[in-house]
């Protein structure tokens, strides 16, 4: 009988072991701009699908059309690629997991040439 609970002791731990959900690390920003983190510097973890969330915002001009404003960075648990319009507002969602910090570098940098 102890040989009995001994074996299920050891496939109970085994099954948990080997279906264990990962944790993703993600790394949180509340405004991304240009290559760095000006606002809200932080991490978050998620097990949940998709994971981590990157957020680009846009504001329309006449001159020079959708121009970047801000990015921000977060765990999300219900997270979906998409690009939503709100009048001269532009959010482009990102989303990624199963690699720690997968959102890191998508967030938008902007290029100004220099004369």
């Amino acid at each position: 009988m102890a040989k009995f609970m001994f074996l299920l002791l050891m496939l109970g731990t085994f099954s948990l072991m080997f279906f264990q959900v990962q944790a993703t690390v993600c790394m949180v920003c509340k405004s991304f701009k240009r290559g760095h983190c000006l606002m809200g510097k932080s991490n978050c973890t998620t097990q949940y699908s998709p994971g981590c969330r990157t957020r680009n915002f846009f504001i329309f001009s006449q001159t020079d059309g959708w121009v970047h404003n801000h990015t921000e960075l977060d765990c999300s648990e219900g997270c979906y690629a998409e690009n939503m319009y709100f009048g001269n507002l532009k959010t482009s969602t990102f989303c990624c997991k199963g690699e720690d910090f997968c959102n890191r570098y998508h967030g938008q940098i902007v290029k100004k040439d220099i004369f």
